[in-house]
C-alpha cells in the first residue's frame, strides 16, 4: 500500500485515525495477450516449418526465421524495416520462448498494474524496437525475441520505483535493489555466452527506461480526505505523453535510415 506525505495521523482534534492511500492498479490484460501472441506465433511457426519444409524445429530453421520476420540487416536496408517489428514476437527454440514468456508473466503485471493498459503496450512495444534498431545497428547477425521488450519493461519497473522508492519504503527500495541485481545478471550472463544478443538487451533496456521516464503515472491525493483507504487520483497528461511517444517514434525511424545508409 502506498502512503503519501498526507497519509500520514491527521491533525490533532480532526480524528485519532489514519488515512492513507493507494494506487487503483490495472488487470494484466495486454500482459496476457501478448502471451498469447508469442504463444501463437511459436506454434503457426512450427505448423508452418513441418507443413512446408517437413521440419520439426521450424522455429530453428532459417527458411522459417526469414519468412516470418527475423532481424537480418541487409533485408532491413532494402527496404523491411517491418522485420525490426515482427521480430519481437520470433522465438528461436522452445527454450527461448519459456524464458521469456516467464519473464513477461513475472514483470508484466507490474508495468501494467502501476502504468496502466496504454502505457505498458507503449513501453513494451517501443522499448522493443529500440532493442531492434540498437541490435540492427551494432550486431550482424540474425536475430529475433522478446527480450528486447522485456528488457524494456524492467527498464520501466526500474524507473518507477525509483522515483516513487519512498512512497513504497522497503517494498520499494526492494524491487529497485533486485531488479538492478537482475539486470546486472544478464548483462554479465549475456556477455559471456554466445549467441545472446546484448545490444537488443541494452537498447531495449534504456529504450523502455526512456519511454517510461515520460509516460511516469503523477498521483496526487483526493481532494475530499475521508477516513480509511482513498484511491490516487492520477492527474491526466494525455497530449505530453502523446508528444513524448511521437519523439520516440521519430528518433527511431531517423536512426532506422541513417543505419540503413551504411548498408546502401
Amino acid at each position: 500500500m502506498m502512503q503519501t506525505e498526507r497519509g500520514g495521523r491527521l491533525p490533532a482534534g480532526d480524528s485519532p485515525l489514519q488515512s492513507r492511500y493507494y494506487i487503483r492498479m490495472s488487470k494484466p490484460t495486454w500482459m496476457r495477450i501478448l502471451l498469447g501472441a508469442n504463444i501463437a506465433v511459436f506454434l503457426l511457426m512450427t505448423l508452418f516449418g513441418i507443413v512446408v519444409y517437413g521440419d520439426w524445429n521450424g522455429t530453428q530453421n532459417m527458411r522459417v526465421l526469414l519468412f516470418f520476420g527475423a532481424k537480418v540487416n541487409q533485408l532491413i536496408a532494402q527496404g523491411q524495416v517491418w522485420r525490426l517489428f515482427n521480430a519481437m514476437f520470433i522465438h528461436i527454440g522452445l527454450i527461448h520462448l519459456l524464458f521469456n514468456l516467464y519473464a513477461l508473466y513475472i514483470l508484466g503485471p507490474l508495468v501494467e498494474g502501476f502504468f496502466g493498459h496504454r502505457r505498458f503496450l507503449l513501453i513494451y512495444l517501443i522499448g522493443g524496437l529500440w532493442g531492434s534498431v540498437a541490435s540492427y545497428a551494432f550486431s550482424q547477425s540474425l536475430s529475433a525475441g522478446a527480450s528486447g521488450a522485456i528488457f524494456g519493461l524492467a527498464g520501466a519497473t526500474t524507473v518507477y520505483f525509483l522515483r516513487y522508492r519512498e512512497n513504497f519504503g522497503a517494498r520499494g527500495r526492494a524491487i529497485v535493489q533486485n531488479m538492478l541485481v537482475v539486470i546486472g545478471i544478464n548483462i554479465v550472463f549475456g556477455l559471456s555466452m554466445p549467441g545472446i544478443d546484448n545490444w537488443g538487451h541494452m537498447g531495449g533496456l534504456l529504450g523502455g527506461a526512456a519511454m517510461a521516464y515520460g509516460l511516469l503515472p503523477i498521483y496526487r491525493a483526493p481532494a475530499a480526505l475521508q477516513i480509511g483507504a482513498q484511491p490516487l487520483v492520477e492527474e491526466h497528461r494525455t497530449t505530453v505523453e502523446w508528444l513524448w511517444v511521437l519523439g520516440h517514434i521519430a528518433l527511431l525511424a531517423l536512426a532506422v535510415q541513417q543505419i540503413s545508409g551504411q548498408y546502401l
